[in-house]
């Protein structure tokens, strides 16, 4: 059942409708050019093990590629108007009661319970299981009721807009309460879960070649009329790219999943397979580190105090240029933090436009004079100052050398530096260099989720890893502004869509015009799937491009 809008600002897309199957059975090949190293959606964030995760866990609510709530272990989804979810105004608590679909089994035929959610929700908080990936919505809730079998409450001690992505997978009790809490992360089930909720189970498993899964007949159990169409998933491992891409063109996969998007403006003859692409939850930005003294030169940043800088050094970048050199116009513009695909929460007349005349006045006028070799200063400092990027991203170091390009025709000199991603994106403990703030201004991309809250800790100023707050958050830019915090923090104490929305469009003209990051573009989710197989929809979600594979099958 789709869920109900709780008063958007937008229409919101159409309900998702499978095609129905006009044949039964059959063996699907999909390719993937990663290998996973464990089946663990708690522990392990491989993209390669989401994919497989989400053939073998079923969770509460699921997203569809439009990123509308989809019942899936539940009769529902849970909304304000249903009244399934309580809001106390007053004191700024939430209940949220859920039912199970009756008769619902694991795939050993033994009942799936509330007992389960409870079992998965107490895993999740306890602090001797260590290395939970998102505990920070399980932490909101204060207790579970259980009423029965099939229906239970979640009580907030806090509003939780995000509730819906909470329980993506729910664990087996009955198969994994034996386990001491402090054990659970390294358990061998990880490498082979024996017991599963999904509409597939792992029947063969050979490291770095192929998983072999066959349809999970107890899957049905409580899906009246419903059952995995195809008989089995072969999952296939490429050592490379490359080498997916050919196997695809062959004819040796039906699907071949996450190719690079920096291959979209190369992508043809993929003979018989067709392209299927989506606008991920994730943008590519220049972040301009505001910390000052900045740890790295131990001078104050250029920008500091000086928005002008900030929106000229942003109105200098010629985006859609960036766009069409490398992605052929099939990546969208970001002009935001918040992805393009949550359209009820957009300011539509927030844009940032290039116009590298206006730029070059705003900074003559800012007191920005050129010098004799072309580069811009002010007070004795030169426009000068350095770009980091990770290696091993040919399209970001193209991007990297594009940006540096055209702050040149500004008067800008910028200089490009790299790092190994394990020393940039290494956590604040282990000294890493975007963590501790060891860099002027960085270009990476960042990943959001589906729900507006998701931009809280890049963006607020709470958010900011220090020694206080042990690392925490993610604002690497050290922004700290009074209207970004203020609205974020609207956003998040909110179950309305409309009073969301208001938020958040404010969050974005604020964040437009004060300039701390230069969003450039989102980045794209690539597929190739064969015409012969129905019902594939690319999905920029969490729960990958596998969500509805039960409803796959092929002619």
């Amino acid at each position: 059942m789709q869920g109900l809008p709780l008063g958007s600002a937008s229409p919101l897309p159409a309900p998702y409708r499978p095609e129905p199957a006009r044949h039964e059975g059959g063996t699907l090949v999909v390719g993937d050019w990663e290998s996973p190293t464990n089946f663990s959606p708690l522990f392990n964030e491989e993209v390669p093990a989401a994919q497989v995760d989400s053939l073998l866990y079923a969770g509460l609510v699921r997203f569809d590629t439009n990123l509308q709530p989809v019942a899936d272990l539940v009769q529902r989804v849970p909304t304000l108007q249903n009244g399934d979810v309580a809001w106390n105004h007053a004191t700024g608590v939430m209940d949220v009661t859920y039912r199970l679909r009756p008769s619902l089994r694991w795939s050993d035929g033994q009942p799936l319970t509330a007992d389960d959610v409870a079992f998965t929700w107490r895993v999740i908080v306890n602090p001797k299981v260590q290395g939970v990936l998102s505990p920070d919505g399980y932490a909101a809730i204060s207790r579970i009721d259980i009423h029965d079998p099939q229906r239970f409450t979640l009580h907030f001690d806090r509003v939780y807009p995000k509730y819906l992505t909470l329980f993506p997978a729910i664990l087996p009790q009955h198969r994994l309460a034996a386990v001491p809490p402090e054990q659970l992360p390294g358990d061998p089930f990880w490498a082979r879960p024996d017991v599963v909720s999904g509409p597939f189970k792992i029947s063969e498993l050979v490291p770095d070649g192929h998983i072999t899964l066959v349809r999970n007949d107890a899957w049905s159990q409580g899906r009246p009329g419903r059952r995995p169409h195809l008989d089995s998933v072969v999952y296939k491992i490429y050592p490379e790219a490359g080498q997916l891409l050919a196997a695809a063109r062959s004819g040796q996969v039906a699907l071949a999943l996450e190719l690079p998007d920096d291959q979209l403006a190369t992508l043809s003859n993929t003979g018989a397979m067709t392209v299927q692409r989506r606008s991920q939850l994730a943008y590519e930005q220049v972040t301009f580190n505001q910390a000052d003294p900045n740890p790295l030169t131990g001078q104050s940043p250029l920008w500091k105090n000086d928005p002008v800088l900030l929106q000229a050094l942003r109105q200098a970048i010629d985006r859609p240029a960036i766009v069409k050199k490398f992605f052929h116009d099939q990546a969208q513009l970001a002009n935001s933090p918040i992805p393009t695909a949550l359209v009820q929460f957009h300011d539509p007349d927030v844009a940032l436009d290039y116009d590298l005349s206006g730029a070059r006045k705003l900074l003559d006028g800012d007191g920005w004079s050129t010098g004799a070799d072309g580069v811009r200063s002010k007070k004795g400092r030169r426009l000068s100052f350095q770009l980091v990027t990770a290696l091993g991203s040919p399209l970001r170091d193209g991007v990297r050398d594009d940006l540096i390009a055209q702050w040149r025709k500004l008067g800008a000199e910028v200089s490009a530096t790299q790092a190994h991603p394990s020393e940039l994106f290494s956590g604040y403990a282990e000294g890493g260099l975007l963590e501790r703030g060891q860099f002027e201004a960085g270009l990476w991309t960042w990943s959001t989720g589906p729900d507006p809250d998701g931009v809280y800790p890049l963006e607020h100023s709470s958010q900011i890893p220090s020694d206080q707050n042990q690392g925490r958050g993610s604002n690497f830019g050290r922004f700290s502004s009074p209207d970004l915090d203020r609205n974020l923090d609207r956003g998040r104490s909110s179950l309305n869509t409309v009073e969301r929305a208001r938020s958040y469009a404010a969050f974005e003209r604020a964040y437009a015009r004060l300039g701390f990051e230069l969003p450039l573009f989102e980045r794209v989710l690539v597929v190739l799937a064969s015409p012969h197989l129905h019902n594939v929809a690319p999905n920029p979600a969490p729960d990958t491009t596998l969500w509805n594979a039960a409803d796959w099958w092929m002619d």
